[in-house]
C-alpha cells in the first residue's frame, strides 16, 4: 500500500508537469541569448572599400533583440583608419565594449585609453564613439597626457583620431601657443 501511494504521487507529480512551447518561451528570455559567441575576434569595419576600424577581443557575443548589438570583452583593441591612409591613427583600448548596430554607437567602458600617432592619451571609465556623427565623447572625468602638458577635465569631445578635441572643466599644465 505504502509503494501504491508513493507510484500515484509520483505520477501526480509529474502529470502536473507541463512543457508547452509557451511556457519555456515564458521561462527563457530570448533577448538576453546571444545568437553567435566568439573568442578571439576580429572585426573589420569599412567605407568605400577601406577599413575605418579594426576590433580585436578575446570574447565576442552578437545579440539581435529590438536593437542588433555586439558585445566585446577581455582586452578590448580598436584601431581607427584615415579613410586615405592605411596608418592606424588613433588605438582605443578597453575591458569592456558595446556596439549596437541600429544606432551606430559604441560605447567603451572599464579602463578606457586612447592613444593618438602624435603620442596624445586620453584616460578616461567610459567613451562613447557616434558613428554617423563621426565623434568620440564622454561626460566623465577624463586625463590627457602629451608630452609637454597633463590636463584633467570633465566632459570631452573628439573626431576619431584624436587630433581635434574639446575638454569641459579643464585644469592642469597646458602648453599655450601665441
Amino acid at each position: 500500500m505504502k509503494y501504491l501511494i508513493s507510484f500515484f504521487g509520483f505520477i501526480l507529480l509529474f502529470s502536473s508537469c507541463e512543457n508547452s512551447e509557451e511556457n519555456f518561451v515564458n521561462f527563457i528570455e530570448f533577448e538576453t541569448l546571444s545568437v553567435e559567441e566568439l573568442t578571439n575576434s576580429e572585426i573589420l569595419y569599412t567605407e568605400n572599400g577601406s577599413v575605418k576600424v579594426k576590433v580585436i577581443s578575446q570574447k565576442m557575443e552578437r545579440f539581435s533583440a529590438e536593437e542588433e548589438r555586439i558585445e566585446l570583452s577581455g582586452n578590448v583593441h580598436f584601431d581607427f583608419y584615415k579613410l586615405d591612409s592605411t596608418n592606424s591613427k588613433s588605438v582605443l583600448t578597453c575591458n569592456k565594449a558595446v556596439i549596437n548596430n541600429t544606432t551606430d554607437i559604441m560605447t567603451a567602458s572599464k579602463s578606457v585609453v586612447l592613444k593618438s600617432s602624435e603620442g596624445k592619451e586620453l584616460i578616461t571609465e567610459e567613451l562613447i564613439w557616434d558613428k554617423k556623427k563621426n565623434i568620440i565623447y564622454t561626460d566623465l572625468e577624463i586625463t590627457i597626457k602629451t608630452r609637454d602638458e597633463l590636463i584633467k577635465g570633465v566632459g570631452f569631445q573628439s573626431t576619431p583620431d584624436f587630433e581635434e578635441y574639446k575638454i569641459k572643466k579643464a585644469s592642469g599644465i597646458f602648453s599655450l601657443e601665441n
